[in-house]
């Protein structure tokens, strides 16, 4: 996270298109080249299954993709993909660096336990409704909504951050959107940045969101001396529990406004959202009536987790209708080898739509797609 995190101040992520490519004064590589990370993703030579490699993040993704790598077929094309000459020396030998990727070993078998078993893991997620006492700290209006930054009371003396957005044109009680974005929360994004980056076309259409600040995102950060836990130890399940139970909190303050219908609750997860932290949530959260999977997956090393953590064993008891929205080409969470797991031990109602593109979908493709499905799981919108 801390290379992402410096990667972000110099290098074109999360941005509107290309720039020039001596924009960022402290983007250079200790080998003089530029934009080794973001601007465009670059092309390899390295083969692997469905294409060569490509890596480095591009300006339309979030930062922690530099350090990943995807594989396009050879005559893919888009705004976010270059290459970059490079001339061997005289004195090269051997591949130089160009063998081929084997990500085909890369698939794990997942067997969650038993619901018995399962069962027993509840009382861990289990939490006392205390009053909230919620607070809007700060109201801004826009052409196309009203954002209110609201606190509440959290498990611990510290108060809870959450963003909530309220469409203008739609009529009350709002559906509602509740964001568990990427683990990019963490370090180097708000939460309002968040929410308007990913879903600013919801929320014109007339749905409302909620963007909350998790326990050691930039607004709630911790101590600098914080050491994240390895996933097999107790603090690891403590902390999962933690988020698990702050984004529910969030959702006791949304049914405590009369201009939200808590009928008409939607997870939207991306990334860590849907996978480390959105798995186990929209399994022991009964309030969700339709849920988005964006760029997530089951990983091998959720095996290792403590049973009552281990993401895999929540995801069979996820109960309401489930979209998985994927890019083909994703760099984070590889479709075949991570995400199509996911799919297949996710009960019915699902559905599965994978797209050309990477870890995020681009915008022009995934926004029919998600408002279709809310239109379908949680009804069209209804304007005054």
């Amino acid at each position: 996270l801390s290379s992402a995190r410096g990667a972000r101040l110099r290098a074109n992520f999360e941005g509107r298109g290309t720039r020039p490519v001596d924009s960022y004064e402290f983007g250079l590589s200790p080998y003089g080249g530029y934009n080794m990370a973001g601007n465009v993703k670059e092309w390899c030579l390295n083969e692997s299954v469905g294409g060569f490699v490509t890596t480095g993040g591009s300006w339309e993704g979030p930062d922690y993709l530099f350090y990943n790598f995807a594989a396009l077929p050879g005559l893919h094309s888009t705004s976010s993909l270059g290459f970059r000459c490079v001339r061997m020396s005289a004195e090269a030998s051997g591949d130089q660096g160009t063998m081929r990727i084997n990500r085909e070993a890369m698939t794990t078998s997942y067997t969650p336990v038993d619901d018995a078993t399962f069962n027993g893991f509840l009382g861990y997620y289990k939490y006392d409704k205390n009053p909230l006492d919620s607070e809007v700290v700060e109201t801004i209006e826009t052409e196309d909504w009203k954002r209110e930054k609201v606190t509440f009371a959290g498990l611990s003396k510290d108060r809870i951050i959450a963003y909530v957005y309220l469409p203008k044109r739609a009529a009350k009680p709002f559906q509602c959107i509740n964001l568990v974005p990427g683990a990019d929360i963490l370090y180097s994004r708000g939460a309002s940045e968040y929410a308007e980056w990913l879903l600013a076309p919801h929320i014109k259409a007339g749905r409302a969101v909620m963007s909350m600040v998790p326990k050691g995102g930039v607004e709630r950060p911790r101590p600098a001396d914080y050491v994240s836990p390895k996933g097999h130890t107790v603090e690891y399940r403590d902390r999962k529990v933690l988020w698990v139970t702050e984004y529910r909190l969030g959702l006791d303050y949304l049914a405590t406004r009369g201009d939200i219908d808590m009928d008409r609750i939607a997870h939207l997860g991306f990334s860590w959202g849907s996978a480390w932290v959105g798995l186990p949530l929209t399994a022991v959260e009964d309030r969700y009536r339709s849920i988005i999977f964006i760029g997530g997956g089951v990983h091998p090393v959720m095996l290792s987790h403590l049973p009552e953590a281990n993401e895999v064993n929540f995801v069979p008891r996820i109960k309401p209708p489930k979209l998985v929205l994927h890019g083909r080409y994703d760099e984070v969470f590889p479709f075949e080898t991570w995400a199509l797991p996911l799919y297949k031990l996710l009960s019915e109602p699902k559905r599965l739509e994978v797209v050309d593109g990477g870890h995020m979908p681009p915008l022009e493709i995934r926004v029919p797609i998600i408002n279709n499905w809310l239109d379908e799981t949680l009804g069209p919108v209804k304007f005054e």
